[in-house]
């Protein structure tokens, strides 16, 4: 071989390199991110916050990534481990979450544990999910709660001018059912068996029925208050202010029934008046499946 056949071989040898290294030199790093949750320590539904205590680690190629929480601010940041292309840290934080009500009180609010780097747009380094070993302490639990799900995703988030790899873990949280239904429905349920009880009562002592739908009316007001007291400002309907809301339609028609029978009896009417609330009474189920489902199904859309 000439030594013209040489040079020529060694350049083309060069140009190759040079441009396996231009190329991996345009391709962002990759860095594969986990978190394995240790508790959540408070989740505060009227502030919108939640703390987590939780293991936080990166695999990476080149530099381990200068990452940061987009909603939180960590209280404790400490390195457990490093080692070549491996970086893990324990992290106690306090993190902003909007929470969605509209199925109060049997709600699942997703808690998200967002992070990003802090100078290095996705061109330069992009984020994937540790599946495999990511998770939730089994011995994790929040009062009040039961966990449902753990996820995690990567995805890109917009700014002007440029994009950012994101990497969000989602902790799902559901209502323990029982005790919802035994602290929010159980109550309401015999406010309202009282009410009805004024079906009992003589059409012709009607002050008396009117006083115990009255007195009821206040009473599941001031539930209704109470059990949302706990929630922040609301721009919607959930689904217990729904449900209240056929709880006071039953009230109106059971006081307007009073009242008609009232009326009847003032005009020395007895019979008839006896008779209506009779068929107010037998009308009495229809108008409460009625009220149900127009404002637990029908109005839902529109709240």
């Amino acid at each position: 071989m000439s030594n013209k056949h040489i040079i020529a071989l060694l350049i083309i040898v060069s140009t190759f390199c040079l441009g396996i290294n231009s190329v991996q030199a345009l391709s962002p790093s990759q860095v594969k991110a986990g978190v394995w949750v240790i508790s959540i320590d408070k989740v505060d539904l009227a502030a919108g916050t939640f703390s987590a205590d939780f293991y936080l680690w990166f695999h990476y190629t080149d530099v381990p990534p200068n990452f940061e929480f987009i909603n939180g601010v960590p209280s404790k940041i400490e390195k457990t481990v490093e080692r070549e292309g491996y970086v893990e840290y324990r992290v106690k934080a306090t993190f902003v979450q909007q929470y969605n009500f509209k199925s109060f009180p049997f709600d699942v609010q997703n808690l998200n544990i967002i992070i990003e780097d802090k100078s290095l747009n996705i061109s330069k380094l992009v984020f994937s999910p540790d599946f495999e070993q990511s998770g939730l302490d089994p011995q994790a639990y929040v009062v009040g709660w039961q966990f449902k799900d753990f996820t995690s995703e990567s995805i890109v988030h917009e700014y002007p001018g440029e994009n950012y790899s994101r990497i969000i873990f989602t902790i799902s949280i559901q209502r323990e059912t029982f005790p919802v239904f035994m602290k929010n429905f159980v109550p309401i349920t015999l406010i309202t068996l009282i009410s009805l009880l004024s079906f009992a009562v003589s059409i012709q002592n009607y002050s008396q029925r009117i006083s115990i739908g009255i007195t009821t009316l206040f009473s599941a007001v001031a539930y209704h208050l109470a059990t949302l007291s706990t929630l922040p400002p609301l721009s919607y309907l959930t689904l217990f202010d729904r449900i209240m809301l056929a709880i006071y339609s039953l009230f109106l028609f059971n006081i307007g029934v009073s009242v008609q029978g009232m009326r009847l009896v003032d005009r020395k009417q007895v019979e008839r008046a006896i008779v209506f609330e009779d068929r107010m009474q037998k009308l009495l189920p229809l108008v409460i499946i009625v009220l149900l489902i127009f404002f637990t199904i029908v109005i839902e859309p529109f709240t």
